[in-house]
């Protein structure tokens, strides 16, 4: 198969040092033994914010493996199920380190695709919050269910064994290629896969994206746990460099949470990304401050032409808003545009575009400070190699890459081939190993001529319109579609839109021009994480 391979070893800058670990139990200890009494989590309670230090967090999540030991939940698959809290990383941790395996579950599951994760899971036990207390309650009686309110007491009865000298759990040590998690697929398109994560799958991520990106303050989780990425990256390798992690509940407290974080690092989607951008332009409109702080932006972009920065003093009550402290942003699981990317940076804040898929652990590659390429998704991770098919498929082989598809061996064959795994992305690699998405496979535009169009080029130019919140874009025979989602307080007739998708497509290549336009009068239906569900209603818009 033909491709350009990325070695390795990025080139042309140092990677950062990182202590080589191989399984989950590896970390907590590793966190505990060099952080110790420094702050791991934050998050509010009952109306005040708790922390609990390193040395606490791995007490905790001894105590209650010990207690899933003793009422002899060993070789199991485990389930948990909520909104993110300490409560939810604590039993994560006490299932895996156990060597038991742990399936998160989206909170916002429907109740048919919950009852099918846990079977198709073959859960024994789950672990639920008392928000979503409904559906567990569905479940067979067989299944045991344990309330995530009940862990302190399960912490003391753990510790009362612990005193007894009943040190099994805490002598268990997993091994590198046992499998840790079976996660499901957003489901963007067809039924979810389980997907099999090994402790290697998970702990080759968090090193390699240790040594491409690393942080030195707090952060907030705003990412639900049960994504892959929100729990690497906004977990895992935060916990290696010792820095708290304050658990964002709800995105309805986001705002607030950055007063009470003032978070150094986020980990998030390009969503939410674009969510505190327009924020801050909607504050300054609003406060009748948008054009002086265009101007602003002018004086200190052509300021930093000749290294002087004067960010912090120009942006302080922007920055003061985020926190007081944010300085890096780590962005993943959707297309990013550069306009994003350059918006923060105007601030003195930076934003890294990174790439990813669940079945890779999930992390493949990212930018970074001294490497960061326009348009880009970065270099590869040191843990993995990366090449592109003869059909513009990206295709990953290393470390991170999963195990299989949980009782879906037919699926398992056809997304690997002799080690490479198939992401289903489009994308290329220019001569430095800067990796580059420019589409989904399955989102092909294939016209009726014959002729394939990545679905994303022509989304992308869709949202250079500014009024236009969200976009998908289809064939019909030889036409292209562009079913549009508009800003709510957009004034624009449909007259207006079809004057602006005009005057687009002369900025088009004739076989790339937009021949229908729809109007929705509601947002797209989204994963999870904020992704456009493109399979819906029985109709597949790609």
């Amino acid at each position: 198969m033909r491709g350009m391979v990325y070695g390795k070893l990025a080139k042309n800058y140092d990677l950062y040092p990182c202590e080589e670990i191989f399984t989950l139990k590896e970390l907590l200890i590793f966190a505990a033994k060099n952080h110790d009494e420094k702050t791991a989590f934050q998050f509010e309670e009952n109306g005040s914010v708790t922390g609990v230090s390193y040395a606490r967090f791995l007490s905790d999540v001894n105590a209650l493996g010990t207690w899933l030991f003793a009422h002899d939940f060993r070789n199991m698959h485990i389930a948990v199920f909520g909104e993110n809290s300490y409560a939810w990383i604590v039993a994560y941790f006490a299932v895996t380190c156990g060597r038991n395996v742990i399936v998160p579950i989206d909170k916002d599951a429907s109740p048919e695709d919950f009852a099918y994760y846990v079977e198709n899971s073959d859960c024994s036990a789950i672990f639920y919050s008392d928000a979503y207390a409904d559906l567990p309650e569905t479940l067979s009686p067989d299944i045991a269910r344990f309330n995530l309110k009940q862990l302190p007491e399960m912490f003391a009865q753990g510790r009362r064994l612990l005193d007894e000298d009943c040190q099994t759990f805490v002598d268990t040590e997993p091994k590198p290629g046992d499998l840790a998690s079976i996660v499901y697929t957003s489901g963007t398109t067809g039924r979810p896969k389980g997907v099999m994560l090994s402790h290697r799958n998970f702990c080759a991520c968090t090193c390699g994206s240790c040594r491409h990106v690393n942080t030195k303050g707090a952060s907030l989780l705003t990412l639900p746990l049960h994504h892959t990425y929100g729990l690497v990256v906004g977990v895992f390798c935060i916990m290696f460099y010792g820095c708290p992690i304050f658990i964002n509940r709800s995105p309805k407290k986001l705002l607030t949470d950055f007063q009470k974080s003032h978070p150094y690092f986020l980990s998030t989607v390009p969503l939410i990304a674009d969510l505190l951008l327009k924020n801050i332009w909607n504050a300054a409109k609003k406060d009748g401050k948008e054009n002086e702080l265009h101007r602003l932006i002018k004086i200190s972009n052509f300021m930093l032409k000749f290294r002087v920065d004067l960010r912090s003093v120009f942006f302080h009550s922007i920055l003061e808003a985020l926190g007081g402290n944010l300085k890096t942003i780590v962005c993943g699981g959707a297309p990013l545009s550069q306009e994003l990317v350059d918006g923060f940076r105007s601030f003195g804040i930076e934003l890294f575009n990174g790439y990813g898929i669940t079945e890779c652990g999930p992390v493949v590659s990212v930018n970074r400070r001294k490497l960061s390429v326009p348009d880009s998704v970065g270099t590869p991770l040191c843990c993995n190699y990366v090449k592109i098919a003869e059909n513009g498929e990206v295709l990953v082989k290393g470390d991170n890459v999963m195990l299989g598809y949980y009782h879906m061996p037919e699926e398992t064959a056809r997304a690997m081939e002799d080690g490479w795994f198939h992401t289903g992305d489009l994308g290329r690699l220019d001569e430095k190993g800067v990796l580059y998405i420019t589409g989904r496979l399955k989102n092909l535009i294939i016209l009726g001529n014959g002729e394939n169009i990545p679905a994303e080029e022509i989304e992308s130019r869709l949202y250079t319109i500014p009024y236009v919140k969200e976009a998908v874009a289809y064939g019909e025979g030889n036409t292209i579609v562009a079913e549009l989602f508009l800003e709510e307080n957009a004034k624009q007739t449909q007259t207006d839109v079809y004057a602006d998708i005009k005057q687009l497509n002369k900025t088009l290549p004739q076989n790339r021009n937009i021949g229908k336009i729809l109007i929705r009068d509601h947002a797209f239906p989204k994963t999870s994480t904020k992704k456009i569900i493109r399979s819906y209603g029985g109709t597949k818009h790609a």
